[in-house]
């Protein structure tokens, strides 16, 4: 009885563990790094870059907004950029 209780404690871990995992992993699709390496490949000046950073790091929402939105148009992504940093 223990040995089949145990071994459904480890299978819920198991799938709470994976759970997490899949959670961080959807985390980096937005991360501050990914944003910054899109950032560094656009027309912007090093103020505004730095400006950026602050947008960034306020909400995930601005991170998958300006990473969502660089993947379907720059010029767009930029306009959104520059009126966050106003």
């Amino acid at each position: 009885m223990r040995t089949k209780q145990a071994e459904d404690e480890a299978k819920h871990l198991a799938r709470e563990n994976k759970a997490r995992d899949k959670e961080a992993a959807k985390g980096d699709e937005y991360s501050i790094k990914r944003c910054i390496s899109i950032i560094n490949t656009m027309e912007v000046t090093k103020q505004e870059k730095a400006k950026a950073y602050a947008i960034f790091t306020k909400s995930k929402e601005n991170r998958e907004t300006f990473i969502c939105a660089s993947e379907e148009d720059e010029e767009s992504t930029l306009i959104w950029l520059r009126n966050e940093m106003a």
